[in-house]
């Protein structure tokens, strides 16, 4: 442990000795990938970086599989053997079972400890190179990272460099080699609202122009050639419908000729009769199941479905592409200069005359044409009849993704607060709501408590939804009451008027700021409460209107009075999404910390 560079110590939970990943090409259709990591574990946080497991299927095979414990003087305390690793489906109980993972779970005696993990794969499928990514994991630094591709044939090869001058790498490429070495990577702390690591580590991807995938020799250099692949191979052939499937569809479209109401009758067709079971990408699971066996089992993955939709909208001459995309909240984009397989997710495309449709199909209950921040506002390959064309998904606007709340509320003498409340939510906010439909009333009650816990003994009653899954809106009507939430001081009252609607969460300004603020979608809250005063009480003193104005959002509250005996509050807060170079991230939590000084304003009554 001792030597170990006190700069590699500093914010870290665990350090990465040596890091190898050695890559030989027999050729386009065989590599073996040997893989070294040894980790010294600070601290139990650091216990996620060490990953002791190695894939293989019917494509691929464990050569060579061992760990080793090392304590803090660099005795060796364990050892594993390939016969102490755990066999396992890697894809349990899903349509495909070829997909397998030899582990091993380590629960160390005593921290710290180093963890050295050895791997040695040889694969017939070579459509997936490891990536080299140095600086995989927050809050762990690097002493030394190798990454070597040796190419002896010279099979063409495509590589896209991130960040490497800045890490001051060792770079070697020739037409049989590809070799880079960083040293000394300091930890990075994960940052509020930042951008994707590639944006600011180091990393090199690689991947052939010729490639072996699932026993099908492949040739790409051009999206254009990677669909026509994908279409011609993968997907052809298997669109194929049982006849009474075909007739069942001919029957729920009867009558029906807006192309556009058409896919949605088809599409909450298949949400009603199949679920999804999740497979995930990769080797040898890439070509989707026949739409006939999704038809007959009811089940399928996000191919499977999104290729049996495809599918039944094709019985009705409606054109789709099949869609691959990268998912997360993340936003990533494919890669449109890095022309490979790439994507973890797919969905479908509908281009109708005046706008694409986007069909999540993975989701029974999420609405048609609705994507949320799972694959909302990217860029996807479509797959068409002609070839792979870049598109990019919806994007929702600051405006679209609304929460809106309207409240009745009576304040009582004795301190507690009553009424009903109704909140709207639209766009991204839409998804973060709708699934409350789904759950058990005792569950809902305790989301709300959980929700506006400063509200003291909150009871929950005729809580009501309304999923409106074709204008895409969740309404939540519910009536509560609330203890001690108006605070006395002698014989006035205070209480805070935004009751259900506060910020709360102030981030940190700690440490200077690294990278870039991304605010990733805008959101907009509108908030109107009427408030009904107890008997013989009157406002002795309210808060002024409020009004902020930044280029990362707007804020507006105010309260006025309706009559002798009610209130109104109204809020608006905004903010909007946007790339802030990392000096503004000060301004941003100055406005973060203005809005929620200004969400706990309160007004004072007194009595007449």
């Amino acid at each position: 442990m001792s030597e170990i560079p006190e700069n590699l110590k500093k914010d870290a939970n665990a350090v990465i000795r040596y890091q190898e990943t050695s890559i030989t090409l027999d050729d386009f259709d065989l590599m073996t990938t040997y893989e070294r990591v040894v980790i010294t574990v600070l601290n139990r946080d650091g216990m996620s970086a060490i990953h002791p497991y190695a894939f293989y299927d019917d494509d691929s095979s464990i050569k060579e599989i061992r760990a080793f414990v090392y304590n803090s003087n660099g005795k060796v305390v364990e050892k594993f053997k390939e016969r102490d690793f755990t066999d396992m489906s890697a894809s349990a109980g899903d349509l495909y079972s070829d997909n397998r993972i030899k582990a091993i779970e380590y629960i160390p005696v005593k921290i710290p400890y180093t963890f050295e993990f050895i791997s040695k794969t040889r694969s017939k499928s070579t459509a997936f190179l490891p990536q080299w990514n140095p600086s995989p994991f927050y809050g762990v630094s690097t002493e030394k990272s190798v990454y070597r591709l040796v190419n002896e044939k010279q099979v063409p090869l495509l590589t896209k460099k991130y960040n490497l001058e800045k890490f001051g790498a060792t770079i070697k490429e020739t037409p049989s080699l590809n070799e880079y070495i960083i040293e000394n990577i300091s930890a990075t702390e994960e940052e509020l609202m930042s951008p994707h690591y590639t944006q600011f580590s180091p990393v090199v991807k690689l991947a052939l122009k010729q490639f072996r995938l699932s026993g099908q020799d492949v040739s790409i250099s051009s999206w254009e050639d990677f669909g026509k692949w994908h279409n011609e191979h993968l997907l052809n052939d298997k669109g194929e419908l049982p006849q009474e499937t075909i007739n069942e569809v001919e029957k729920i479209v009867a009558g029906v000729v807006d192309p556009k109401e058409k896919a949605r009758i088809i599409y909450e067709y298949m949400q009603d009769n199949t679920r999804y079971i999740s497979v995930q990408v990769g080797i040898g699971g890439w070509q989707p199941s026949p739409a006939n066996e999704v038809a007959k089992l009811g089940y399928g993955d996000c191919k499977a479905l999104v290729n049996y939709t495809k599918a039944l909208l094709k019985t009705q001459d409606i054109e789709s592409y099949y869609t691959i995309v990268n998912s997360g909240e993340e936003k990533r984009d494919i890669d449109e200069d890095f022309i490979a397989v790439q994507g973890d997710h797919v969905i479908l495309t509908v281009p109708l005359e005046n706008e694409n449709l986007f069909l999540e199909c993975t989701n029974q209950q999420i609405p048609f044409n609705y994507l949320g921040d799972f694959t909302d506002d990217r860029k996807v390959v479509m797959i068409t009849e002609n070839g792979g064309v870049v598109n990019t998904t919806k994007a929702f606007s600051p405006d679209e993704n609304l929460q809106s709340i309207s409240a009745k509320i009576a304040i009582r003498e004795d301190q507690s607060i009553g009424g009903s409340l109704q909140q709207v939510s639209k766009g991204i906010m839409y998804g973060d709501r709708y699934e409350l439909a789904n759950i058990e009333y005792d569950k809902t009650e305790n989301y709300y408590k959980n929700n506006w816990s400063y509200l003291n003994n909150l009871t929950i009653s005729d809580i009501n939804f309304d999923n409106n899954k074709k204008e895409v809106v969740f309404t939540e009507e519910i009536s509560f009451e609330a203890s001690s939430y108006i605070s006395k001081a002698g014989e006035r009252l205070l209480f805070v008027p935004n009751v259900f609607d506060r910020m709360e969460y102030i981030p940190t300004t700690k440490k200077a700021r690294t990278q870039d603020l991304i605010i990733r979608r805008g959101k907009t809250y509108t908030d109107t409460v009427e408030l009904t005063l107890p008997d013989g009480y009157e406002i002795e003193a309210a808060f002024e209107p409020i009004e902020m104005t930044t280029e990362f959002g707007i804020y507006t509250a105010s309260v006025e009075s309706i009559n002798a005996t009610k209130v109104k509050y109204v809020r608006n807060f905004s903010y909007l999404n946007g790339v802030y170079g990392k000096d503004k991230y000060d301004a941003f939590v100055d406005f973060i910390n203005a809005v929620t000084k200004a969400d706990n304003s309160k007004v004072v009554l007194t009595r007449k």
